[in-house]
C-alpha cells in the first residue's frame, strides 16, 4: 500500500510537470494552423550524455506530438551550438554528421514550409568523445 502511494505521488508529479510544460508553450499563428498544441522534445542524446563516436556522427531521436504534424507539412530544423544546420528533416529519427569532439548544445524546432517556427525543444547539452590518434593500445605495449 505504501509503495503504491509513493508511485502515485511520483506519477502525479510527473503528470503535473508535463502539464506545466505544455501550458508554458507559447501559441503562435503557425501552431493555430496545426489545430493542436505541438510538443517537441529531444529523446537522444540525453542531457549530460557522453557519446563515443570516431565518425563524428550523432544519432538523434525526437518526440513529436501529435505525430500528424509531419502530415501537415511541418519539418524539423536542428540547431547545434547556436548555429542552424542546413539540412531540414522530415522524420523524428536521423543521424547528424560533422559533429566534432567536445561539448555541444542541441535544439530542435518545428517549422512550416514558409520557415515560421511552430515550437522549439528545450536545449540538450551533450559531449562527443572520440579516440585520440596520440593514444593507442599499440603504443602502450611498446612502452613496456
Amino acid at each position: 500500500m505504501i509503495r503504491l502511494m509513493r508511485l502515485s505521488r511520483h506519477g502525479l508529479r510527473c503528470l503535473l510537470a508535463f502539464v506545466v510544460f505544455v501550458a508554458t508553450l507559447a501559441p503562435c499563428e503557425a501552431a493555430a494552423s496545426v489545430n493542436a498544441p505541438v510538443l517537441l522534445r529531444i529523446l537522444t542524446p540525453r542531457t549530460g550524455e557522453m557519446i563515443h563516436s570516431n565518425q563524428d556522427k550523432v544519432a538523434v531521436r525526437l518526440l513529436v506530438l501529435p505525430a500528424s504534424a509531419f502530415q501537415k507539412g511541418l519539418k524539423i530544423r536542428m540547431m547545434l551550438d547556436g548555429k542552424i544546420r542546413p539540412r531540414v528533416r522530415r522524420r523524428a529519427s536521423f543521424t547528424m554528421d560533422h559533429v566534432y569532439r567536445g561539448k555541444h548544445a542541441l535544439q530542435a524546432a518545428l517549422v512550416t514550409k514558409n520557415g515560421r517556427i511552430v515550437t522549439v525543444s528545450p536545449v540538450v547539452v551533450f559531449y562527443l568523445w572520440h579516440a585520440s590518434h596520440f593514444f593507442h593500445a599499440a603504443s602502450i605495449q611498446h612502452a613496456r
